[in-house]
């Protein structure tokens, strides 16, 4: 016979339960006082348990997105590696953040047993967060979007900030990665150099780069919009990817010119990375511009000695003004420029990209010289306001010997230096076949929102 016994939870609400000697009750009725003593203690057990902590939702989550699978990670005459030179500095950097602040790496680097992971760093210290079980492109823009969806579900926050770090051409053309879908995205490419020298089959040293016009599409489809995109990479502060990034972010960050291989001081920014500052975008740039005027005079730099005194021109631009440059120039285009098969002569003007001839010259410059005063004040204006921080260097690090030669009948005066690089059509581009300038420029949305095609071009 089973004897009457209590059962006490620890905590209140108290129940107390009774076995009754089993001949005294049916079969059924035991069945009943089972299933009910059973839904008693599920539903004390359910209010014991504490309730799930709430998420913490950070200040700001930074992601870096490396794209390394190039010579930034390997180079057979150099033994060195910029990659692991900068997550050196990033670590370093970590030590000045809380506990409030997420910085987050996606790596892609060279290595066939070294697949593409994401990392969080903090206090110096690094841990792999996810790590993939396959070789892919960086350069592709799904998998950024993949990536970046990732890395804000796992670590959300108030505010995000992107690093684009890698290699990049502006907005000029380069191998692609995947066809685009709609018109007015169309093939351009842009940033990621992507090697694949880690992956199998016919992709097997394939490169590979990602088309602007599909980043700012998969980057609009994230579920947040980033507060600033900081592009550590060359060529990037040119009006026409500021236009196309216009709906993926508060401010834009970027040199209009080439950037060193060493890029910015890691060391030095990832604090400027989390300012709550105002202008934090500034302290950005001026952190990258300051760092190598100083950088430029040392031992290591000695066989540039051009480089003394200089540093590399930086322009912000505030991406919800572009809307109002692009009416802005095109109204100012309309008081001067000609018609094809006539052309702009940009002779003496600086530019910051001459893979086979020149090209992506300074905005401001080239406006100063063919708007009438009054026409190019108003222009100012609208141009100041969309970009409102412009650091000037009348001279950087180059590899093309059109830009070296160049500098010394570039502009003196810093007024007439915007920072900021614009596609001026020329005649002479239809004869370099790669990249295709006058053609591709059609697949940008800033040549249909200045209208180009009114020109001929």
């Amino acid at each position: 016979m089973r004897l009457a016994c209590r059962f006490f939870l620890e905590k209140e609400p108290r129940i107390m339960i009774y076995f009754l000697p089993l001949p005294q009750i049916s079969t059924n009725m035991y069945r009943f006082i089972i299933l009910s003593i059973s839904l008693l203690l599920l539903v004390a057990c359910h209010e014991k348990d504490d309730p799930e902590p709430p998420v913490t939702i950070a200040e700001r989550t930074v992601l870096v997105y490396m794209s390394g699978e190039n010579n930034l990670t390997y180079d057979s005459s150099d033994a060195g590696s910029y990659l692991e030179d900068d997550l050196d500095e990033i670590l370093e950097g970590s030590n000045q953040l809380n506990s409030k602040q997420h910085l987050i790496c996606f790596i892609d680097s060279v290595g066939t047993t070294n697949y593409p992971h994401i990392v969080e760093i903090s206090n110096g210290k690094t841990e792999v967060v996810y790590r993939y079980d396959t070789e892919f492109y960086a350069s592709d823009p799904d998998r950024m979007k993949e990536v970046i969806t990732w890395v804000m579900n796992k670590y959300p926050a108030k505010e995000y900030g992107l690093v684009l770090w890698g290699h990049a051409t502006g907005w000029a053309v380069e191998a692609d990665t995947v066809a685009a879908t709609a018109k007015t995205r169309q093939a351009t490419r842009a940033y990621g150099q992507d090697r694949g020298w880690d992956l199998t089959g016919d992709d097997k040293n394939v490169e590979k780069w990602m088309n602007i016009t599909q980043m700012a599409s998969a980057l609009e489809q994230l579920p947040n919009k980033f507060k600033f995109i900081f592009a550590d990479c060359c060529c990037m502060g040119c009006v026409e990817c500021a236009y196309e990034l216009r709906n993926s972010a508060d401010y834009y960050i970027a040199s209009p010119a080439e950037i060193p291989g060493e890029g910015a001081p890691y060391q030095l920014i990832v604090p400027k990375l989390f300012s709550t500052s105002s202008n934090y975008y500034k302290e950005i740039a001026q952190c990258y511009y300051d760092y190598l005027i100083e950088a430029y005079q040392q031992p290591d730099y000695s066989e540039w000695p051009y480089l003394k005194g200089y540093s590399v021109p930086m322009a912000v631009f505030d991406l919800s003004k572009m809307d109002n440059l692009a009416a802005a120039t095109k109204k100012l285009m309309a008081t001067f420029m000609p018609q094809y098969p006539e052309e702009l002569n940009l002779n003496g003007h600086p530019f910051y990209f001459a893979f086979d001839t020149p090209v992506m010259y300074d905005v401001k410059s080239v406006f100063s010289q063919y708007a009438a005063e009054a026409d190019y004040r108003e222009w100012l204006q609208t141009y100041n306001a969309a970009v409102p921080f412009q650091i000037v260097s009348k001279q950087w690090m180059t590899g093309y010997n059109a830009i070296y030669n160049g500098f010394s009948y570039f502009p003196k005066d810093e007024d007439q230096w915007g920072c900021s690089s614009m596609f001026f059509p020329q005649a002479r581009y239809n004869n370099y076949s790669r990249y295709r300038y006058n053609q591709r420029i059609h697949n940008l949305q800033w040549y249909q929102a200045v209208d180009w095609a009114s020109y001929g071009w």
